[in-house]
C-alpha cells in the first residue's frame, strides 16, 4: 500500500537524492545572497534591520523603518534570535494551484516564495511530519498531507534560501495536539518498548534522509503539544521512554553526519498555573535528554504575554533549558476566505481581545510575543508563526453569485491535494473530529498573506522589531472591537436571570453546591467571556458540582443558554445546562475545547403553561482530575 510503505520505512536515501536532484539543490554550504543590487536593497523598507542582523548588532542606533504599521522596537534583541514560519501546508497548497506574489506583485515560484520569507527576516522554517497520512488506497488525510517527502521538498527550498529547518515529528498519522495523540496505524498494539524501538528507527531514518537530501536541519521536535499524552501513551513513565527514544535517535543521526541538532519538546496551555513546572519536573525526574522547552501561544486561548514570560522563565531558570514559542498567530480580518469557517470568526474567539483584528493587530501580537520570549533572557531563543501561508485555494465571497461554485472547487482541491485542514478520507483514522468536520483552512484570516497570496505588511515585523517603525503608536484597549462588546449576558434583551454574568457583589440568587473549593464565583479576568467575574472551577482530584437559580415565569415559550470554556476534564466528563420545572428537567450537554473557546449550550422551546410557574436554571459539571474552566453569561429569555 502506498501510504503504508511511506509511513513505515520513511523516504529512502535514493528517493531523497532523486528528489534533491529534481529540486535543483546543489548542496552548497554557503549563505544565500539576496537577489538584486546593493542599491536596490538599500531602497527597501527592511534595509536597516537587514543590516542589524547581518552585521551582528541588535539594531541600536539605527533609524526606525518606514511603515504604515506601528511596531515598537524590541530592545537588545540578539541577531541570532530565531524567527520561524511553519509552512507545512505549502506544498499541498501549491499542488492545489495556490499562487504567491512578492510586494511588487510579481508571481513567485517555489524557490522565490522561500526567498521572500528570508528577505523579510525569517531565518527558520518549521515543517510537521506525519508517519502515514494516507488511507489504504493512497488518499491523503489532508492538513497538507504532511509526509516526509513533502518535508524534504520544502526543506530544500528553505535551505537554498539560507534558512534552517525545524522538523516537527508528530508520531501520528494525522494531527497531534493536547486532545489527540493517536499512535500511527503501523504501531497499533505495540508495547511501550516496541513502540520506542519503532519510534527511534523511524526518527533516525527520516532525519538521515532529510540530511542526505541537503536539508539544513537545526532542530527536531519530538512530538507536538504533548500535554500529558504522547503517541497513544498517557503515563509519564511511558511518555518519557518515548521522548528519550526520539531524542537518542536525533543525537545518533546528528553525530553520524557531524551535525549539531537541537532537540525540542513541545507543550501547550501555558495559561494554566503550574502546568509547565509540572511537565519540566517530570522530564527532569525521568532524565529526558532535550535542549528546548517549546510552547504554543495563541492570545485568544493562552493568557497574557507577561504570564508566558513567567512560566517559560521558571523552566529556564530551574532546569537550564532554552525556551521558545513554537506556534503563534493572530487574525487580520474576521472574514472567511475559503468558505470553510475559521478558528477566529464572528462569535468565535473574537471577544475581550488583547489586540485589534487587523494587520496592525498582527504586528502588535507578533512583536509582543517576540518581546515576551526575549524577556526570559539568554535562554529565550525564538518565536515561530504558525501557517502564515495557509490561504484559500480560490477566494470565496459568500455574497458573490458564484460562491457555491467556488466553494465546490475548493472542496475538490481539499479532497484531492490535501490543502484543507482535513479530507473526508481522514475519517478512518479520526472519525470523531475529521470524520465530522473535514474541509478547508481554519486559519486563512491569520495568514501573513492576503487571500489572493500577496504578502501583508505584517510579514515584515520580523525585521521591524530590530528598529521599530516611523508610524505613530496605536492606542488600543481590550474590548474596543464591536464584536467583543455585543453579547454580554447583561445586554441580552429580556434576560430574566439576576446577575447572569456574576458581576454584582450580591450573588445570593445563585445556589452553589460545590464540595471543597472546586468551584466558585471569582474574579478571573483571563477566564471570563465578559466583565471580570465568572463561575470558575478547578480541582486536583475528580469533582462534580451544580450552580442554579430559580425564577418565576409567566406563561409562554422560553430559551435558556450559557457559555462554557476550559479543558483537561477527561473523556468521561459531563457538562450540562439544565432547566427544571416541577418534575420535568430539560438538559443540553456540551464540551470544553480549550481556553477562551466558548461553547454555547441552549435549552429551547421550553413551554410554560401557567403564569407564576417556578423554573430552575442551572449548570452541572462532573470532571476528571485536573479539569478546569468557567461558565459565564447565562441567560433566560421569553420567545
Amino acid at each position: 500500500m502506498k501510504g503504508k510503505t511511506r509511513g513505515c520505512m520513511g523516504l529512502t536515501l535514493a528517493g531523497a537524492l532523486l528528489l534533491l536532484s529534481a529540486a535543483g539543490c546543489g548542496g552548497s554550504e554557503g549563505e544565500r545572497v539576496p537577489e538584486g543590487t546593493e542599491e536596490a536593497m538599500q531602497a527597501t523598507p527592511e534595509t536597516q534591520t537587514q543590516e542589524a542582523q547581518t552585521q551582528g548588532t541588535d539594531g541600536a542606533g539605527l533609524a526606525p523603518a518606514e511603515s504604515e504599521l506601528y511596531v515598537e522596537r524590541v530592545e537588545g534583541l540578539p541577531e541570532d534570535f530565531l524567527f520561524g514560519a511553519d509552512v507545512s501546508s505549502y506544498v499541498a497548497e501549491r499542488e492545489s494551484g495556490v499562487r504567491f506574489y512578492d510586494y511588487e506583485g510579481n508571481e513567485l515560484d517555489d524557490q522565490g516564495f522561500f526567498d521572500l520569507l528570508a528577505d523579510q527576516g525569517v531565518n527558520y522554517v518549521r515543517l510537521r511530519v506525519w508517519n502515514d497520512p494516507y488511507d489504504a488506497e493512497g488518499h491523503g488525510y489532508g492538513g497538507g498531507n504532511c509526509d516526509l517527502e513533502k518535508a524534504v521538498r520544502a526543506g530544500v527550498w528553505a535551505t537554498q534560501a539560507g534558512m534552517r529547518v525545524m522538523i516537527d515529528f508528530h508520531y501520528s498519522d494525522f494531527w497531534a495536539d493536547p486532545a489527540k495523540q493517536q499512535a500511527p496505524k503501523a504501531w497499533e498494539g505495540l508495547s511501550v518498548e516496541e513502540k520506542a524501538k519503532a519510534l527511534s528507527e523511524y526518527t533516525e531514518e527520516s532525519l538521515t534522509a532529510l540530511l542526505d537530501a541537503g536539508v539544513d536541519v537545526g532542530m527536531v521536535q519530538i512530538g507536538n503539544e504533548t500535554n500529558g499524552k504522547f503517541c497513544g501513551e498517557s503515563d509519564w513513565d511511558a511518555m518519557c521512554r518515548l521522548f528519550s527514544a526520539g531524542s537518542g535517535a536525533v543525537r545518533s543521526a546528528a553525530a553520524e553526519k557531524d551535525r549539531e541538532i537541537k532537540v525540542a519538546l513541545h507543550f501547550a496551555n501555558p495559561e494554566t498555573e503550574g502546568r509547565y513546572a509540572d511537565y519540566a519536573a517530570q522530564l527532569a525526574a525521568h532524565e529526558v535528554d532535550y535542549d528546548v522547552f517549546a510552547s504554543s501561544y495563541y492570545p485568544y486561548w493562552h493568557g497574557t504575554t507577561e504570564h508566558l514570560t513567567t512560566v517559560l522563565s521558571q523552566v529556564a531558570e530551574t532546569y537550564g533549558k532554552q525556551v521558545m514559542v513554537a506556534e503563534t498567530s493572530w487574525a487580520s480580518t474576521l472574514s472567511d476566505g475559503d468558505g470553510h469557517g475559521n478558528t477566529v470568526a464572528e462569535g468565535s474567539n473574537d471577544r475581550n481581545l488583547p489586540y485589534p483584528i487587523s494587520e496592525q493587530g498582527q504586528a502588535m501580537e507578533l512583536r509582543d510575543v517576540i518581546a515576551a520570549v526575549h524577556a526570559v533572557g539568554d535562554k529565550g531563543i525564538g518565536v515561530f508563526y504558525w501557517e502564515p501561508a495557509w490561504i484559500p485555494v480560490q477566494v470565496y465571497e459568500e455574497s458573490a453569485k458564484d460562491a457555491q461554485a467556488v466553494y465546490e472547487r475548493n472542496a475538490a482541491a481539499w479532497e484531492k491535494d490535501g490543502s484543507g485542514w482535513a479530507a473526508s478520507y481522514a475519517k478512518e483514522y479520526d472519525p470523531d473530529d475529521a470524520g465530522q468536520w473535514y474541509g478547508g483552512s481554519a486559519v486563512d484570516n491569520q495568514a501573513l498573506f492576503d487571500f489572493s497570496g500577496h504578502p501583508l505588511e505584517s510579514l515584515r515585523v520580523f525585521r521591524y522589531v530590530y528598529t521599530g517603525t516611523t508610524a505613530e503608536p496605536v492606542a488600543y484597549e481590550p474590548g474596543e472591537d464591536a464584536a467583543a462588546e455585543d453579547a454580554a449576558a447583561e445586554d441580552v434583551e429580556g434576560n430574566l436571570l439576576l446577575n447572569p454574568g456574576f458581576e454584582d457583589a450580591d450573588v445570593s440568587m445563585w445556589r452553589l453546591d460545590a464540595p471543597g473549593d472546586c468551584a466558585g464565583i471569582r474574579e478571573e479576568p483571563n477566564n471570563v467571556r465578559s466583565g471580570a467575574y465568572c463561575l470558575h472551577f478547578w480541582a486536583e482530584d475528580a469533582f462534580s458540582y451544580t450552580a442554579e437559580q430559580t425564577v418565576v415565569l409567566d406563561a409562554g415559550t422560553y430559551r435558556a443558554g450559557a457559555y462554557l470554556q476550559g479543558g483537561d476534564a477527561g473523556d468521561d466528563a459531563v457538562f450540562q445546562l439544565y432547566v427544571r420545572v416541577g418534575d420535568d428537567t430539560r438538559t443540553a450537554e456540551t464540551e470544553m475545547t480549550g481556553w477562551q473557546n466558548w461553547s454555547n449550550p441552549e435549552v429551547t422551546g421550553l413551554v410554560i403553561a401557567e403564569d407564576g410557574t417556578e423554573a430552575t436554571i442551572g449548570v452541572f459539571v462532573s470532571s476528571g482530575p485536573g479539569g478546569w474552566g468557567a461558565w459565564d453569561d447565562l441567560y433566560l429569555v421569553k420567545e
